[in-house]
């Protein structure tokens, strides 16, 4: 993930929309493999990914400059990951992300669970109007929601951790040590 995150933003959007725009048309195939054109398929997938593209990136850079700019972001969420805060941070900066980075974190308890009752709701119509490939489907989703939920408990566990070590700090460096 963090090879990802060190990509430029063009790189990263590029490779978005080649993943969006595969999945749409994969969607379209397994989907509706009977009725499947790939030409008006391929037209979808092309305008699909890049209204998500487009979205998506316009997510990232206000995440980035809210947040202080790339290389904040990027050492705010390995922060958040590993659960070690690095000896050279702007208190300030940090402490209003990780504030908001908990502020999301709470939210996801209550909406893995909501989202992985819609998911299995899904899932079983998928099994049922789709067959096998609906399996496929439900497995997905309870993989992703279980992951949702864990990395959820992680975060907030870590995220409590480097509050309490910011705000245990009574100086701000921000430059290599002297």
């Amino acid at each position: 993930m963090d090879r990802i995150r060190k990509l430029p933003l063009p790189a990263l959007l590029a490779l978005l929309f080649v993943l969006f725009g595969a999945f749409w048309f994969g969607i379209g195939f397994v989907v509706d493999a009977h009725g499947f054109d790939p030409v008006e398929r391929a037209v979808g997938s092309l305008v699909y990914a890049a209204v998500a593209t487009v979205g998506l990136g316009a997510l990232v850079v206000l995440r980035q400059r809210r947040g202080g700019g790339d290389d904040v972001v990027r050492g705010i969420h390995r922060a958040v990951r590993t659960g070690e805060l690095p000896s050279q941070v702007d208190r300030a900066t940090w402490l209003r992300a990780l504030e908001s980075a908990r502020w999301r974190y709470r939210n996801n308890r209550v909406v893995v669970p909501v989202s992985a009752a819609v998911s299995i709701a899904l899932g079983v119509w998928a099994v049922v109007a789709l067959g096998p490939t609906g399996w496929v489907f439900l497995a997905v989703c309870l993989a992703l929601t279980a992951y949702a939920a864990w990395e959820t408990r992680r975060a907030l566990r870590n995220i409590e951790r480097l509050l309490e070590q910011l705000r245990g700090r009574t100086t701000q460096p921000v430059g290599p040590p002297a």
